[in-house]
């Protein structure tokens, strides 16, 4: 198998689907993009149906990780052997990888990037984890334009994306296998609806913090708006203290500025 980066943190459709002059099907899936490791596996397949489904394993990984092995077939596909029975499954995927500490493996099909569970549901656009259809429509599979690795800290999330149309979507994706739901904060939790998805936002840092469309979320499933963050401030004396101490700096900067003159 090519070499893939030891840790992946996003996989990414690289680009449209690509229909040569021999009816082949083009996709490039792209693995860390923007990062020293960034690397693309480039997949070829017939345009209206996959190849014939093989058994003949031609590579493999070396170990088992979580409970299943990725293997590639003769006929170029991906596909998971599990330890338990040594049984090889019967899904089959453009690019695989291995199954993390959460019980979910990131993989690429026609097109789409999602998350597989260890009952090889898939995370479709809806938010939901449903069953592949094990036929040879390669429409099938609803996933999504990229997918980041989930979050280091107390509550994990992976940011899902999907810009192929004019609505763009993000969603934040748990290890209970939901979308997580995020309520508005302005000193109080506002009893509206919350929302699931945003047409903008951020991947989480190791605080449990991201932007999404002009709001800062917090892992735990509450946002704030920048609007209510100032008024929060206000209202606590914060503000004096950024004043008062961006004055001290102010003045450090400007009185070196007149040494330079």
């Amino acid at each position: 198998m090519k070499k893939i980066p030891e840790t992946i943190n996003s996989v990414k459709r690289k680009c449209s689907i690509f229909i040569d002059l021999n009816d082949k099907r083009n996709i490039g899936y792209t693995i860390n993009e923007g990062e020293d490791t960034e690397t693309t596996i480039h997949v070829e397949l017939p345009r209206y149906y996959r190849p014939r489904k093989s058994s003949k394993i031609v590579d493999e990984n070396s170990n088992f990780v979580n409970g299943f092995k990725v293997v590639k077939t003769s006929n170029g596909e991906y596909a998971y052997v599990r330890e338990s029975d040594n049984c090889l499954l019967p899904f089959r995927y453009d690019v695989a990888f291995d199954f993390n500490e959460f019980g979910y493996a990131i993989v690429g099909k026609d097109g789409s990037v999602s998350w597989i569970n260890k009952d090889f549901k898939y995370l479709n656009l809806q938010g939901e984890m449903v069953e592949e259809k094990l036929d040879k429509s390669w429409a099938e599979f609803e996933g999504w334009q990229g997918v980041t690795a989930f979050s280091k800290g107390d509550i994990p999330l992976s940011r899902v994306y999907d810009g192929r149309n004019k609505y763009g979507k993000i969603a934040y994706f748990g290890t209970d296998g939901k979308f997580k739901e995020f309520y508005q904060y302005d000193g109080k939790i506002k009893t509206h609806l919350p929302r699931a998805t945003f047409s903008s936002g951020t991947t989480f840092n190791e605080k449990g913090q991201a932007r999404a469309e002009g709001d800062i979320l917090f892992a735990k499933g509450y946002s704030v708006s920048c609007e209510d963050l100032i008024k929060i401030c206000m209202e606590n004396g914060f503000i004096d203290c950024i004043s008062e101490d961006a004055e001290k700096h102010y003045e450090e900067e400007m009185g070196k500025a007149l040494i330079k003159k």
